[in-house]
């Protein structure tokens, strides 16, 4: 079985603290110190779900409904509105007490590496669902996209959300990632290595090619190069040959699936324009701000952009960088994510969560406001991942017929950034996959 930790050092795994949250469904409604629960037996899918007395947010781009009411169905949404709307007999009903509804966000960029996720077949539904929720729901995220994790084990740990044993979010994944030959991450090295994983290095183009389509076939959403690999010494990040790199995406986009690269320089950026790669996984300050050139290739390209902000805030600290020269780095990752974003360019939210252990969102929130406003912060959340990955028909906007993954926030977001971070209810397929404790059911 195949193990990438993409970003992760040896320390990583155990760094993940569970935080003691919520008891699983047989526990129903059982409260801990941080106010959170489980799905219960009233969290159950039912046949229909009201949410009421809403500030609801249709889309970034939507006008505000004040009073608002939204139903579900089976899963779908029905009902979007302002005006007296009758709530089906029997319907489950939440009051929002005037709380913002959006959309389920989306985390574009996240690790499936925690020790209880990583083997997933060997820890209980109960013990998995609660690191779940510390992770991901219980900020909002009712989908995932996974940039590099063990194949087998995510499909493992997928499959049990899919039928229902754990409670969880929807996700989506790149399984084993692409390393250039002689560039395995230098933080990824040990760990492997004491854990007896194989390299994920490919030296020949047909190898990589070969191995995408083994594991795009056996159910991987997409591919991820290391356009640009941090080895450290003399050499510092070493570029993908760009042969090694299209054999990679053109596989994955011979499947239809997109192709993300980790870039960490400017030639790890070339890589990835020349190799027609869709998302880059991070901003790249370390070399520098971006000029209007680089950013119209990028652009020519239909690239989406991952900033992942908080990470490079984390990693100065651990190299007890100065105030200034975190403010420095965190500067020019800032100014890539405005040129950017007001080229036109495609923002998606994304913390690195599993390499970094920073589960909460809050100062990824407040470093994307450097550059953006709540709008485009709340698109990067929901309308953007959705049409990038799921075609922007299914997911992504409250509107009737639309999937019913919606988010209620305890602030709201239009006055203060990190209102997305509070988190009061998520709800997936229609169904509640975590609530706080003032969202009790009734």
């Amino acid at each position: 079985m195949r193990h990438d930790k993409d970003e992760v050092r040896p320390a990583r795994a155990h760094a993940l603290l569970f935080a003691t949250i919520l008891a699983f469904a047989s526990l129903a409604f059982a409260y801990t110190s941080s106010g959170a629960q489980l799905a219960g037996a009233k969290d159950l899918p039912t046949a229909d779900l009201a949410i009421v007395n809403a500030r609801i947010y249709p889309a970034p781009d939507a006008v505000p409904i004040d009073h608002g009411t939204v139903l579900i169905h089976a899963g779908k949404i029905t009902a979007v509105s302002g005006s007296s709307v009758r709530i089906p007999v029997g319907a489950d009903t939440i009051d929002a007490g005037g709380a913002v509804v959006t959309a389920g966000f989306w985390n574009s960029h996240v690790h499936i590496l925690a020790p209880t996720l990583l083997h997933a077949q060997d820890h209980s539904a109960e013990d998995i669902s609660r690191e779940l929720q510390t992770l991901f729901t219980r900020w909002g995220f009712t989908t995932v996209f996974d940039l590099a994790s063990s194949l087998q084990n995510t499909n493992t740990l997928r499959e049990r959300i899919r039928t229902g044993e754990v409670t969880g979010p929807r996700i989506l994944t790149v399984g084993d990632p692409f390393f250039p030959a002689g560039g395995t991450p230098i933080y990824v090295r040990q760990f492997l290595q004491d854990n007896g994983f194989p390299s994920e290095e490919v030296a020949l183009p047909a190898t990589a090619a070969a191995r995408a389509r083994r594991q795009l076939e056996a159910g991987a959403d997409g591919v991820k190069i290391f356009a640009g690999a941090i080895v450290g010494g003399d050499i510092g990040v070493l570029p993908m040959p760009l042969d090694i790199a299209r054999a990679a995406v053109q596989e994955a986009h011979r499947a239809g699936k997109p192709a993300f690269a980790h870039p960490s320089d400017a030639r790890g950026i070339e890589v990835a324009i020349e190799s027609g790669v869709d998302v880059l996984t991070h901003t790249a300050p370390e070399m520098g701000p971006w000029n209007a050139e680089l950013v119209a290739r990028l652009r020519a390209h239909r690239m989406a952009l991952v900033p992942t902000l908080t990470l490079f805030k984390v990693e100065m600290e651990k190299k007890r960088a100065s105030a200034q020269e975190i403010e420095k780095t965190l500067g020019v990752a800032a100014q890539q994510v405005k040129i950017f974003s007001r080229s036109g360019g495609q923002i998606l939210f994304g913390t690195d969560l599993g390499y970094i252990d920073v589960d909460d969102t809050t100062d990824e929130y407040r470093l994307m406001s450097r550059s953006l406003d709540w709008r485009q912060t709340l698109a990067s959340l929901t309308t953007n991942p959705a049409q990038r990955f799921d075609g922007g028909g299914k997911s992504g906007r409250l509107t009737v017929g639309a999937v019913a993954d919606l988010v209620v926030l305890e602030a709201d977001p239009a006055r203060d950034i990190t209102g997305f971070a509070h988190v009061r209810c998520t709800i997936k397929d229609g169904r509640v996959i975590y609530r706080s404790r003032d969202m009790a059911p009734r």
